[in-house]
């Protein structure tokens, strides 16, 4: 038992011997010293357990960059635009987009880039990395609410992977009703372990999650997860704006697909030195654990506060529509004959072929107040 081990333990003791997999996820991913986002030697990247687009290749902020440049002139080209990045990782989409941003003749706009990240960790990465771009137009913030002009922004609430990595409920279909599965401990002759048993709904309203075609089909023994927290969040992004777009970037789908698909798979994907598992009780606090996000749900949520959706497309199609193939045709006339625009065409081709992340991730685009 490693210290966040026992630190979840002492938890689960405390909570009458279980805890839902939600403070489980949440305990292992953002205990504020010890999860696997605030270790002192947390990394992503080819050292770490696992890589974001934005690392992939520069072209992925670049075109992000040219989406926002068409939002800003879509909202009349005001003279002050504010961008919040939710979960800015190695801050490589931030310094990638505001570089495009610079080209594309925007100069006499006041741009304020607002990076929103709760790890120390992540925050000094991302300082280093967009130290040459930032030009004192970056700020951070531990919550969204923390952003000056919470409330009335006129800008882009941007994220890129934050959905899935937030923690869930795994639900089960048993005797006929829809069940929690919680997390309790168990001894062994080598200590204590980590194990899951199945209770009554930690909150009826997690059932309301799932639409009706989706209840209506559950098998016995079927097991999908639900992420309230994230209707949550995109409230929380519509709250903070006046007029402005949400663009979200993550893997996951559609209702039902989403689900069918966690029913298939087991749902949750766990990430260790670049290696895909799916157990979240092994290496407590050392991989990541991650879940395809509802985005039907987000859809549902946003048009609560206002916000509607214009556009919900796969990687690929995002990318299109924004200059990726124009790049991806010069460098095919050049690998021909130098290995280093082969390389580079091969890198780009990861955040766009269907085997790769362009099927994989989508894109989801929400309109408030325009």
């Amino acid at each position: 038992m490693n210290e966040l081990h026992k630190v979840v333990a002492a938890k689960i003791r405390s909570s009458n011997g279980r805890i839902s997999f939600a403070e489980y996820m949440d305990e292992v991913l953002y205990h504020p010293t010890l999860g696997y986002y605030n270790r002192e030697n947390m990394t992503i990247g080819e050292r770490g357990d696992f890589y974001t687009s934005p690392m992939v290749h520069p072209i992925f902020g670049q075109c992000v960059a040219r989406q926002i440049f068409e939002f800003w002139q879509r909202l009349g080209s005001p003279a002050a635009f504010t961008v919040v990045e939710m979960g800015a990782g190695t801050g490589a989409l931030a310094s990638d987009l505001l570089t495009e941003w610079g080209r594309l003749g925007t100069t006499g706009v006041e741009l304020e880039y607002a990076i929103v990240e709760q790890s120390p960790v992540l925050r000094e990465t991302q300082r280093e990395t967009t130290k040459e771009v930032s030009g004192g137009r970056i700020s951070w913030h531990s919550a969204l609410q923390e952003v000056p002009g919470y409330g009335s922004l006129t800008g882009v609430i941007l994220s890129n992977e934050l959905f899935d990595a937030l923690p869930v409920h795994r639900l089960i279909m048993e005797n006929g009703h829809l069940q929690e599965r919680y997390v309790t401990l168990r001894e062994t002759e080598e200590g204590w372990i980590f194990e899951e048993i199945t209770g009554p709904l930690s909150d009826a309203r997690l059932a309301d999650i799932l639409d009706e075609g989706v209840r209506s089909q559950l098998e016995e023994r079927d097991r999908l997860e639900v992420c309230p927290l994230a209707g949550k969040v995109i409230m929380d992004m519509a709250d903070a704006l006046q007029r402005g777009y949400i663009l979200t970037v993550d893997y996951g789908d559609l209702s039902p697909a989403v689900y069918w698909k966690s029913v298939r798979s087991g749902g949750i994907r766990c990430y260790y030195k670049q290696t895909l598992g799916s157990n979240p009780y092994e290496r407590v606090g050392e991989q990541d654990i991650t879940a395809d996000v509802d985005f039907s749900y987000l859809q549902r949520e946003g048009a609560n506060k206002g916000v509607k959706t214009i556009r919900f497309v796969t990687q690929s199609e995002f990318l299109e529509k924004l200059g990726f193939l124009e790049k991806v045709t010069e460098l095919q006339r050049l690998a021909f004959r130098d290995l280093r625009a082969d390389f580079e065409l091969q890198k780009m081709l990861t955040l766009y072929l269907p085997q790769g992340l362009g099927e994989d991730c989508k894109v989801l685009i929400q309109e408030k107040g325009n």
